[in-house]
């Protein structure tokens, strides 16, 4: 059933703008200060003898805006920790939520939103408790209410001091679901339940539909069905009776059935029965070469087994992220990438392992995704139970040697769902994950449907923070081990698209440099200025225990390294010279109390040195190299950067930014360009996407390159 998404009443909405970018930000209420002002209007001024404050407008016809006295000391400590235009959002906050400190932890937070935390001043609420990322499962819930949390989560980013990245995870049909239950069907051992393919207006106490015909042709007599339980366990049933539209089932392990709970049959995937379902159609069918919404549909049927709406949706939203259910080989991925590509999306892919076949060609995922999710649940159904924790441990491993975001989902704080305090077994599973140096741990139920969704994300984080502390006291020879052996794992940088040989492996010795250096100087923190995100994807994968705090000229690349351990992302206009920019980033950091004065600190950046330009031959054959690769014969601003790391030359940081920024996706940016254009003009958010560069303009911009200088640098603050 679709979870209803109400603003508050006297609200402003976002309106929703052309490739669903909220528009109408300037000039009227933000949806986040609007629906608190609504709600919190008795509180004003709780830190106004701290510093002068901007006061938050309420909404037409709402009150002005209070903060209650009972609340102001938590307040105050904080509030001169963040820039003053982005103040007002903490007065916006209920008088008992939690603020994270930046960088205080590392492992990351997905929370899945649902009905118990979608509003604005829920999501609000869990931004400053600690949620770095925002999961919508689109099997539940209607497009128009996952638009809406998209464009919340967006206004929180522009408007606030908090950075939250969302992710789509794509319904898939491998995960069957069950109907929906008036009243959750009890089921006691050997009782006799039927899944059926009929759809008829209701169905007997003991029979329920499923969401996919196809799954009659895969069961078979014998199987052992998983069926999501109410508590959130498993109800285990036999299959003894087919028919061509029943399953007929003995139950084995009893328990209430889940209305629109999921339902898998033990060691088979769906995707690969080859039965003659969807998911069963040839990528190579009519219409993968065709129109845009013919290859979307191909690639939905064929390769993800979702329905075709869900991936043109999150294309539409333009996600930092989205989850591929069910991932079973390498192509899936990469399909998925190209259609991507081909869609101009810069939209990262997470690969969830959640059968017996994704876990045998594991190494060739981890390496085509930018993220692997272990779907706990489903794969508890799919292998045996006892074999899940050694999977998980050896999948956080495979993800860490690859330099690929690792996360892991489901069941953490389940009794949380229904209970305010967790279990001793809960916390101490997620002190394993802790030990395992995943990057991301995921609340589904608990911050979705449960009743205490903030308590839980405040109990994950307290965990997670504590137990980071005791691990980094007693990694020492394994963080030592890691960074050794660092030459013995698989490089990072393998494009030779981008890089020219041997380039990628001098930034992976720099990245493992700057981590063992912070670690033997004890450093408060690592500062890594990217483009791309790449160097801190770098730095992050050898687990430093300084913070290391990544700054970039793109929002979109801000929001995707939230998903990164240790990585805590800042969006920053680079300058021409990079010791302004350094010192820039500093600011930053001092007025959020993140560094303070006579702290050591360690820089990561490339600094411009060494011999000027390159040789007519060299750029004449670089030139035609990019080009031809295009199809075209000039080039995009982007390609021209790509062109000069060819050379291994480099322009300004802020020449750079201004190049990308010149073809970057309007809808990756989504409102905060606007926002930011707002507020000062900037000359990257003007240029035209449509620029192209013959060559005598490229070879003008190669006589200003200068060499690249990739540097490590220790300093004080």
């Amino acid at each position: 059933m679709a979870a209803a998404f109400v603003p508050a009443a006297g609200v402003t909405p976002l309106r929703r703008g052309r490739a669903g970018a909220a528009s109408g930000l300037t000039g009227q209420p933000h949806a986040v200060a609007a629906v608190a002002s609504a709600l919190h209007g008795r509180r004003v001024a709780a830190a106004a003898a701290a510093a002068p404050l901007p006061r938050a407008t309420a909404a037409p016809g709402g009150p002005t805006m209070q903060v209650s006295s009972s609340s102001g000391a938590k307040l105050a400590d904080m509030l001169d920790s963040y820039p003053r235009e982005l103040r007002s959002a903490l007065l916006l906050l209920p008088e008992d939520a939690d603020i994270t400190p930046v960088g205080q932890r590392h492992t990351k937070i997905m929370a899945t939103i649902g009905p118990s935390a979608c509003d604005p001043p829920a999501l609000l609420r869990l931004a400053a408790g600690g949620m770095d990322m925002a999961r919508l499962n689109l099997s539940h819930g209607d497009f128009a209410f996952h638009e809406k949390v998209v464009a919340t989560i967006r206004d929180i980013n522009v408007n606030s001091p908090f950075v939250v990245a969302t992710m789509f995870d794509l319904g898939s049909l491998d995960s069957v679901r069950l109907g929906e239950f008036s009243r959750a069907p009890a089921l006691a051992k050997d009782d006799v339940f039927t899944l059926t393919v009929r759809h008829m207006p209701e169905y007997s106490p003991s029979m329920s539909e499923v969401s996919y015909d196809g799954f009659i042709h895969v069961a078979e007599v014998g199987d052992t069905v998983s069926a999501q339980s109410e508590t959130g366990a498993y109800v285990e049933m036999a299959v003894t009776d087919l028919t061509s539209t029943d399953v007929v089932c003995r139950v084995t392990v009893p328990g209430a059935l889940r209305s629109r709970g999921s339902i898998s049959i033990r060691g088979k995937s769906l995707s690969s029965s080859g039965k003659g379902g969807p998911a069963s159609r040839s990528a190579g069918e009519e219409g993968v070469d065709g129109a845009d919404v013919d290859f979307n549909a191909s690639i939905a049927y064929s390769v993800l087994g979702c329905p075709p709406d869900e991936l043109e949706f999150a294309i539409s939203q333009r996600v930092e992220y989205i989850a591929l259910s069910f991932v079973e080989s390498a192509d899936t991925v990469l399909a998925v990438r190209r259609l991507l590509a081909r869609r101009g999306a810069n939209i990262g892919v997470v690969a969830k392992i959640e059968s017996a076949d994704g876990l045998r060609n594991l190494e060739s995922i981890v390496a085509a995704a930018d993220a692997i999710m272990v779907a706990r649940g489903d794969l508890g159904t799919a292998i045996p139970f006892e074999l899940v924790p050694s999977w998980q441990a050896r999948i956080a491993d495979v993800c860490r040697r690859h330099g690929k975001a690792c996360m892991v989902s489901t069941h953490f704080l389940e009794s949380m769902v229904l209970y305010p305090t967790p279990t001793r077994a809960e916390v101490t599973d997620m002190t394993e994950v802790v030990k395992q140096r995943a990057d991301v741990l995921v609340l589904t139920a608990e911050t979705a449907s449960g009743r205490f969704p903030f308590k839980a994300l405040a109990t994950m984080h307290a965990v997670l923070k504590r137990t980071e502390g005791a691990v980094r006291e007693r990694l020492v020879e394994t963080r030592r081990g890691v960074l050794a052996g660092a030459a013995d794992t698989p490089a990072l940088v393998t494009d030779d698209e981008w890089w020219e040989s041997g380039v990628g492996g001098v930034a992976e010795s720099i990245a493992a440099s700057a981590a063992e250096l912070a670690n033997a100087r004890a450093a408060s923190a690592i500062l890594v200025f990217t483009q791309k995100g790449l160097m801190a994807s770098l730095v992050s994968r050898y687990r430093p225990d300084a913070p290391v705090f990544a700054f970039t000229p793109t929002p979109t690349v801000r929001n995707k390294l939230t998903m990164l351990y240790g990585v805590r992302p800042f969006r920053l206009e680079f300058q021409e010279d990079s010791e302004a920019t350094i010192s820039a980033a500093l600011d930053v950091l001092k007025e959020r109390h993140a560094v303070s004065i006579g702290d050591e600190i360690i820089v990561v950046a490339d600094v411009l040195g060494g011999s000027h330009g390159a040789s007519d031959a060299d750029c004449r054959r670089v030139f035609a190299e990019v080009a031809r690769g295009r199809g075209a014969s000039s080039l995009s601003a982007t390609d021209v950067v790509l062109a000069l790391r060819k050379l291994r030359l480099k322009v300004s940081d802020k020449l750079e930014a201004e190049l990308r920024m010149r073809t970057i996706d309007v809808a990756d940016a989504t409102s905060e360009m606007s926002v930011l254009r707002a507020r000062g003009p900037s000359e990257s958010s003007s240029s035209k996407s449509s620029e192209r560069y013959d060559y005598d303009r490229f070879k003008a911009i190669v006589a200003d390159a200068v060499e690249v200088v990739h540097t490590v640098q220790m300093r004080p603050v």
